[in-house]
């Protein structure tokens, strides 16, 4: 009775930046698919649970902030834009990175913006020195440094590590100025297959009833079938236009038509007799289905259509409090014409 009372209690999450909530309650042809799902008795052979064995933390820094200077002379027409404060705070995340050198150009001495910040940023490098020896942390003196981390963006700080380790780098680079933010691991076979970004919970049944999560993997789990990638299917495939959607279906119904059609060693028996071998006389909505090695289409029959729909809801790519979904990092901004030098 505990799980029971449990889901019962759960209410739908808010979506952030959005009006929806999740789950969001199945429009009628997925919901009449979901009993055409029980009916045949998929869940004997198909789980909707994606495992997860870990969740652990990393720190992405996305932009250096404005708290830097520009070390090239006035009027070259170039840039070297250094964030000081963020050398120092991504050296005491990263004990394994050396600090490059940095030299002052004479030029620049008696420049009144420049000059305070650099010399704050020698009596800073020597009491990161001592608190280094007192700590007993010896910094190579070669290889990658954390000028080079700061230099590309965005750049993964940390990756896998505790959340006190995390959260502690993101406050460092944000107290420097930078921009930073959390990032989010979910590790597992399931998360490597490619079959989901984060475990299933509770929540995400609460418009079943019975809950049929399945326990044998005999086929692939269907947890998020709806947003998986084609390279992640049984039968792999590449999508061959921009309507992904009905691509994903047509793919979809000829599995269910015969899966060895696509997949010549599937052990899933074939459902054939949702299928017409004829256009229906009465009035039918739908095309008809063009099958691979196969001359003549068939026409699928309306529990066809509407456990394919049922699939493509399936998707747990919406983050909980229970369970978050990693962020992606943005791609990194193409390099202008002048591009800044390394520090």
């Amino acid at each position: 009775m505990a799980p029971q009372l449990q889901l019962g209690d759960l209410p739908p999450a808010a979506i952030p930046n959005s009006a929806e909530v999740y789950p969001a309650v199945r429009p009628g042809v997925a919901a009449q698919g979901a009993e055409v799902y029980r009916s045949l008795g998929c869940n004997q052979c198909h789980t909707r649970q994606v495992r997860q064995d870990a969740l652990l933390f990393g720190a992405r820094l996305t932009e250096t902030g404005t708290n830097g200077v520009n070390l090239e002379l006035p009027g070259s027409g170039k840039t070297n834009f250094v964030n000081f404060d963020l050398l120092i705070a991504l050296a005491k995340v990263r004990t394994d990175l050396a600090i490059a050198p940095i030299a002052l150009p004479s030029g620049l001495a008696g420049d009144t913006n420049v000059a305070p910040k650099f010399a704050q940023f020698g009596a800073n490098l020597a009491l990161l020195k001592r608190s280094d020896d007192k700590s007993g942390i010896a910094r190579p003196t070669t290889g990658p440094s954390v000028n080079e981390l700061a230099a590309r963006r965005p750049a993964e700080v940390l990756a896998q590590v505790g959340p006190d380790a995390a959260e502690r780098a993101v406050k460092l680079l944000g107290d420097a100025g930078a921009k930073a933010e959390l990032v989010i691991y979910n590790l597992g076979p399931d998360m490597d297959r490619g079959w989901g970004a984060r475990r299933s919970v509770a929540r995400d049944f609460l418009n079943d009833s019975p809950v049929l999560l399945g326990s044998v993997r005999v086929g692939p789990d269907l947890a998020s079938i709806g947003t998986r990638a084609p390279e992640k299917f049984a039968a792999p495939w590449k999508f061959a236009s921009t309507n992904t959607a009905t691509e994903l279906e047509q793919h979809l119904l000829v599995h269910l038509y015969d899966a060895r059609l696509l997949a010549k060693g599937s052990t899933c028996p074939s459902a054939k007799y949702l299928f017409d071998a004829q256009k229906p006389e009465v009035r039918y909505a739908g095309e008809p289905l063009t099958l691979p090695g196969k001359d003549a289409p068939v026409f699928p029959k309306h529990n066809a259509r509407a456990l394919v729909a049922f699939l493509l809801t399936q998707r747990t790519d919406v983050g909980l409090p229970e369970a978050p979904t990693p962020a992606v990092a943005a791609p990194a901004a193409p390099a202008a014409p002048t591009a800044p030098a390394k520090p």
